[in-house]
């Protein structure tokens, strides 16, 4: 099996497309890895040529100068049966945690949220999304951030997150505040 080096511009674009989670355009992720579109064309076609290799459970999609990763097609009805029994059980506690800083936070980055929590949340986000209870924000960002939905809001009976319990206190913690400030002079 063939992989791609974390530090190539191959792995990076990997890396970006995996955590973007949605097509991003070939002009996009020339800018943000620094390089040209022909640069990116060229570390895609070989990320595609690595991934065509059998046994490989995801695929790249490249089309009309967007680039998106997404699961395998022979594995489509594995996956549909997995993501179903997910959406129909009961939130876990980790899912109930997540959302609740997602609902009192949001919207915030992964990386946020997994410095709140603690631990890794890339499938509780997963889970949720398909829940229909979270959803990424539409803007330019390479990196989403996650907001709860309409759907959510209309379960709770609630028009806007302000309206629950104790918003303005917990939705500006001090712990949190500090928690996230010193998530950023890390990454900084």
């Amino acid at each position: 099996m063939t992989t791609s080096a974390p530090g190539s511009l191959s792995g990076k674009l990997e890396s970006i497309l995996f955590a973007s989670g949605k097509p991003l355009s070939f002009k996009h992720l020339a800018e943000v890895c620094e390089v040209t579109v022909g640069d990116i064309e060229a570390a895609l076609t070989e990320l595609q040529q690595g991934y065509n290799q059998t046994g490989h459970g995801l695929i790249l999609i490249i089309h009309q100068n967007q680039a998106a990763l997404a699961t395998h097609p022979d594995n489509t009805e594995l996956v549909r049966q997995f993501l179903k029994k997910e959406e129909l059980g009961e939130l876990t506690r980790p899912q109930l945690e997540a959302l609740s800083v997602i609902t009192y936070r949001g919207p915030i980055s992964k990386a946020d949220l997994e410095q709140v929590r603690g631990v890794n949340c890339s499938l509780i986000l997963r889970n949720l999304q398909i829940r229909g209870l979270v959803e990424a924000v539409d803007d330019e960002s390479v990196i989403p951030r996650y907001q709860v939905s309409i759907d959510f809001l209309r379960f709770l009976g609630v028009s806007s997150v302000r309206e629950l319990p104790n918003y303005d206190s917990l939705s500006t913690h001090a712990n949190l505040e500090q928690i996230l400030a010193t998530a950023e002079k890390i990454q900084a």
